[in-house]
């Protein structure tokens, strides 16, 4: 036991040391992003060809794809394929029946503006300049913060 405690003495510097530490810090990766969550007041969502144009801090993103969404072998849903720094889901909202879209953009815009059509028709026309949280996934003491905002638009 004598042997134990002049180890432990040893490794944290000695008594009063507060550099003694067994926080070990976790893998959990994070990025910055945005996202907006969008959906029409009656929870559907309207079919046709999408197109989803955003102008993020003066870079322009683009996205199309068709809705209903097209059905995977698997039994799945395919999701739309955008632009490199976009992602957009479409699918069930927590309530049954209505569908939601989401939209996320990777890093941490400070202007954010898009616009979404259907068949060339207008149905989406927003803007935000988002205020961003940090979170810091393996702790506070564990590396830099990540940053995330989120929004909330509903369709035409």
């Amino acid at each position: 036991m004598r042997n134990v405690l002049f180890g432990t003495l040893i490794l944290c510097g000695g008594w009063a040391s507060s550099g003694c530490s067994t926080k070990v810090c976790g893998g959990a990766g994070c990025y910055d992003n945005f996202s907006a969550t969008i959906k029409r007041a009656d929870g559907s969502f309207p079919s046709g060809t999408h197109r989803i144009e955003i102008l993020a801090d003066g870079t322009s993103l683009l996205c199309t794809f068709t809705f209903p969404l097209e059905t995977l072998p698997t039994g799945g849903t395919a999701q739309p394929t955008c632009a490199s720094g976009m992602n957009v889901t479409v699918g069930p909202d927590p309530i049954p029946g209505q569908s939601v879209e989401t939209i996320t953009l990777m890093g941490a815009p400070g202007q954010v503006h898009v616009w979404q059509y259907v068949d060339d028709a207008a149905i989406l026309d927003a803007a935000a300049a988002p205020s961003y949280q940090e979170f810091f996934p393996n702790g506070p003491e564990c590396g830099s913060p990540c940053r995330q905002a989120a929004q909330s638009w509903t369709l035409n």
